[in-house]
């Protein structure tokens, strides 16, 4: 079986190594067109060859894979902890809570060791539950953008039992059943909201 290309050697051979993709293209001062050019390639000849070539080849992209996805995850929590709203990630189908910013801890009033350890129903008044476990999964069964503000009252339950009531946003994606929940107390948004407007008129 004809090699890679010297190249895509070394691009395979950086990416084996653990570097990230920005990494490989100053170390071989390629762009980041030409890396994704011989990142395909690579691929294309992991998915053919059944020898111990191929087979390494897939590993590398596996790794390749797996950093980028941590790089992801990075970015997002990173992202979540400079918005000045609660937010949370929730599994949509059976509500538990698996991520959240500092924000969300300190609108609940919980620990990131209490809130790790609770779904998204633990949150709303016990009046309330049963009927938002059906809207949660409602909500996945009609994915849409919901915008802070276009909706019904909606409550929230500090941990000492403290109603809230909260203006929110929920996003989704079909990749996966994670719903994006974006929260505040509806007073400071709408002081918020009409600061805004002021603003806008002077």
């Amino acid at each position: 079986m004809k090699e890679l290309a010297k190249a895509d050697q070394d691009v395979l051979r950086l990416l084996s190594e653990g570097l990230s993709d920005p990494e490989v293209c100053i170390n071989l001062r390629i762009s980041h067109q030409a890396l994704t050019r011989s990142i395909k390639r690579i691929e294309a000849r992991a998915n053919s060859d059944s020898d111990d070539a191929g087979r390494f080849y897939e590993r590398a992209l596996r790794k390749r894979a797996e950093r980028l996805n941590v790089s992801l995850f990075a970015r997002l929590h990173a992202l979540m902890e400079v918005i000045p709203q609660a937010v949370l990630v929730i599994d949509g189908r059976s509500g538990v809570i698996k991520e959240f910013n500092l924000m969300a801890c300190a609108l609940f009033d919980y620990s990131s060791d209490e809130l790790r350890k609770l779904t998204v129903e633990d949150l709303v008044p016990k009046a309330t539950q049963s009927i938002h476990a059906a809207y949660r999964l409602g909500f996945l069964a009609n994915v849409r953008k919901r915008e802070m503000g276009y909706h019904p009252p909606i409550f929230g339950v500090r941990r000492d039992g403290t109603e809230i009531e909260m203006a929110i946003a929920l996003t989704a994606t079909i990749a996966d059943d994670d719903v994006m929940v974006v929260c505040t107390e509806r007073a400071g948004w709408i002081a918020g909201v009409s600061n805004k407007a002021r603003a806008e008129i002077r």
